[in-house]
Parts: structure tokens; C-alpha cells; sequence
């Protein structure tokens, strides 16, 4: 509530932050009396796997967190989808998340809200792969969340212009904004502009003391979007 007081009106909410499902709900209800909004909606919920015990509880588990965002105005679901078993995507995972993207897509279209796969850099390796796969589904509602940390791990330094169209998410963690990183950043949001970008920055944000430091970080990451 803070953040939005001193002008930060969208925010991302992890879900695993909160207690349970109400409590989400009465974040949303908050963050909007504030004069905010929750903007991106990250669940602990994994498209490998995780806590899935049938596929049936599962996908209605998703499809009432999609309907959930589209009833509180919230544009972006972020989606976790890494191997339970491995560092490394195999075939396998490469099919079930195929899979399970196609099962949520009338979901999301529907409610118009966009899913943004969060593979963190296990799938960087085979990033091809990922590209193929998002561009066969063929949906502007389902994109890749894009951390910016790990931009450097893409072998091929025209990797990054064949992922940006796709991006409908970024992450930067407050190291990115300082020098190195902030090239790294600078190097990103040249590819995002060639695009046309228009999603949500999420700053990511672990060794702020207070509330001024947080200021401090998002008004350099604004900074740097205006170059």
C-alpha cells in the first residue's frame, strides 16, 4: 500500500505470498482502494508438474485463478513451467507444457488474459525449442516471461530478436540496474522496441531496506525505459 501511495500503482502479486485464495482476493480489493491495481499475477502453480494430482483438479485450479484476474482487471498470469526432476528440459516436458498451454488457451482467450510462461533459465539451453512451440500455438495470449538477468545465456546474440515478439513479460532484479547489468538491460529493451512493447517491467526487488530504497529502484528502471 505504501508503493502505491508514492505513485507505484501496478503491481505483481505472488500468490504463494499470501495465506490462500481469500487473502489474494483481498489484496486485489486493497492494492484498488489505494488507488492501485494488481497488474501480473504470479501462481506457484507448475505446468511441468508440481503439486498436479489429477489433470482435471488442476486445469479447473487454473482456469478459476484465469477467471479470478479477469474479474480484478489483471491482464497477466505468470506461470511457472520448470522440470521437477532435472535442470534440463527433455522432449517430454517440451510436450506436456505443448499440452497443457492448448488446454488453458480457450481459458485465457476467453477472459482475455494473457498466460506468461516463467521457465527461468532451465529452458534457455534449448531456447529454439520454446520459440517453435509459442509461435505454433499461435495465440497473442500466451507468451514468455523474460528475465533479464540470464539474457546473456542466450547462445546466439540474435536469440534475443527472435524471443521479443514473443515476450509479454519481464523481470529485472535491482542488480540488473546497476553497471554491468544495466547494459544487459539497455541490450533487452533495444530488442523489446523493435516490437512495439507493450507489457509490464516487474521489478524484482530482495535487498531494499525501505520503502525509499524501493522508490529508488523503480525511478532508475523508469529512467532507463525513457532512453
Amino acid at each position: 500500500m505504501k508503493c502505491v501511495e508514492m505513485g507505484i500503482k501496478n503491481i505483481e502479486l505472488n500468490e504463494t505470498d499470501a495465506k490462500n485464495k481469500e487473502h489474494v482476493l483481498q489484496l486485489f480489493n486493497d492494492v484498488k482502494n489505494y488507488g492501485g491495481r494488481i497488474v501480473a499475477l504470479t501462481l506457484g502453480l507448475n505446468l511441468l508438474g508440481g503439486d498436479v494430482r489429477s489433470d482435471e483438479k488442476y486445469f479447473n485450479k487454473v482456469k478459476n485463478w484465469i477467471k479470478v484476474c479477469s474479474e480484478n482487471e489483471c491482464r497477466v498470469l505468470r506461470l511457472k513451467a520448470t522440470p521437477e526432476n532435472s535442470e534440463a528440459y527433455s522432449d517430454k516436458d517440451f510436450k506436456l507444457l505443448y499440452r497443457n498451454l492448448l488446454n488453458i488457451l480457450s481459458s485465457v482467450e476467453k477472459n482475455n488474459v494473457k498466460v506468461s510462461i516463467d521457465t527461468g533459465e532451465t529452458a534457455y539451453s534449448n531456447m529454439n525449442r520454446l520459440i517453435e512451440m509459442i509461435e505454433d500455438i499461435g495465440s497473442e495470449m500466451i507468451g514468455m516471461t523474460l528475465d533479464t538477468r540470464i539474457v546473456n545465456r542466450l547462445e546466439d546474440h540474435k536469440m534475443l530478436e527472435r524471443v521479443a515478439p514473443l515476450v509479454n513479460h519481464v523481470t529485472v532484479k535491482e542488480d540488473i540496474l546497476k553497471n554491468p547489468g544495466r547494459n544487459i538491460l539497455e541490450k533487452t529493451l533495444k530488442a523489446l522496441k523493435t516490437t512495439a512493447y507493450t507489457g509490464y517491467f516487474s521489478l524484482e526487488v530482495s535487498g531494499a531496506r525501505s520503502i525509499d530504497d524501493v522508490s529508488n529502484y523503480v525511478n532508475k528502471l523508469r529512467e532507463i525505459l525513457s532512453l
